[in-house]
């Protein structure tokens, strides 16, 4: 997956974006939305594989 695919968001309002917008006002690690520094990256929905204890 390259770069400019990849989601990201915000872990204090949730608030989803891309790194383009993220580095648009400012440059720097921060949320577009509320300012705040702290980020995730948004993982796609893999199937969870279950397997038998034993």
């Amino acid at each position: 997956m390259s770069e400019e695919n990849k989601i990201y968001y915000c872990l204090k309002c949730g608030y989803k974006f891309s790194k383009e917008e993220m580095e648009h006002d400012l440059p720097g690690i921060h949320c577009p939305s509320c300012g705040y520094k702290i980020i995730g990256k948004s993982r796609l929905p893999y199937p969870v594989k279950k397997i038998k204890a034993i």
